[in-house]
Formats: structure tokens, sequence, C-alpha cells
């Protein structure tokens, strides 16, 4: 066996700067206290708009849903050649699709936000009972015709309008 070519040398103790570089730092008590002000300011911010913002997703998704009823009533009633009703309780914010409206039960119903207000203007005849309004929709493609207000508590909203010749429903703001 011969002799080493080359001899290691390794470092045994710590030097001075690399000691002051392996110190733990931590946060002072103020630089935590900065952050949490800036966390509460921003939880603030975003809880006030996210509550304006879930307002505006349910009064958007109840015109939807009322302006996508009255079309499928429609289109069913042509499909099935019987007239579909288009029911809506506005003293309890729910509406239903049915051939029946003096059979519905509560399930029956789809509920809308319950701070909307809800406006109508229909056909006393084709109605089957005093709390709820119905717009009949005819095979033949016409409708009885009428009107539907959503309003916000703001004062805004939008108007469902159905035509009674056509069965058309028109979308116009209030």
């Amino acid at each position: 066996m011969g002799e080493p070519v080359a001899a290691a040398r390794r470092q045994t103790s710590v030097s001075k700067n690399m000691a002051t570089s392996l110190q733990v730092r931590g946060f002072t008590l103020l630089e935590l206290m900065v952050v949490l002000v800036i966390v509460s300011l921003l939880a603030v911010a975003i809880g006030g708009s996210a509550g304006t913002f879930l307002s505006t997703m349910e009064y958007r998704d109840a015109v939807r849903e009322l302006s996508s009823a009255a079309k499928r009533a429609r289109l069913r009633s042509r499909s099935q050649g019987k007239p579909i009703d288009l029911v809506v309780d506005p003293t309890l914010n729910r509406f239903a699709l049915t051939d029946q409206p003096e059979n519905l039960e509560s399930d029956d119903y789809q509920m809308l936000a319950k701070e909307l207000s809800i406006g109508l203007v229909f056909a006393a005849e084709v109605s089957p009972g005093a709390n709820v309004a119905v717009i009949r929709f005819y095979p033949a493609g016409g409708s009885s015709g009428g009107e539907i207000t959503i309003e916000r508590p703001s004062g805004a909203g939008t108007r469902l309008v159905v035509d009674w010749l056509i069965g058309d429903v028109q979308q116009e703001p209030l």
C-alpha cells in the first residue's frame, strides 16, 4: 500500500462569522403586531364585500331561475300538448312548475332568497288560490301572460314579462 496522495482538511470548529449567521432569528413583538393589524384590516374589508357579493349572487340566481322556469314551462307545454303552470308564491318566495297547481305539495316548490321582494301581475282566473299566482303556458304557444318583479332590498330589480300572445319571456330592469 502506498502513501496517501493528498491529505484532506476538515474544519473541526465553527468560525466566528459562521456562528453569528447560525443564530436563531425571530420576530419582534412590534413586527407581529403590525402583521396582525394588517390581517385584521383585510378581514374587515373582505368581510364587508363578501356579504354584498352573496346578496348579489342570490339576486342573480333568483332572476335566472324564474326566467328559466318560465321558458321551461313554455317548452314543456308545447312538447306535452297540455297547459303547464308556473306557480309563484310571493309570500314564501318560492315557485314550481306543474300541470296540476291545486295538487302541489310544499316540497314541489323551489325556494328563492328570503330578502328578495317578489311582485306579480297575473290572470286571476287561472290562479288556484289567494296566496299564489299562476302564469299558464298553453300548447299552442300562448300564455295567460303576466309579469314577475324581483326586487332587492336596495330597490333595484328586474321585471320578467311573459307575453300572452306567444308566451315569450323578456327581462327588463326596474
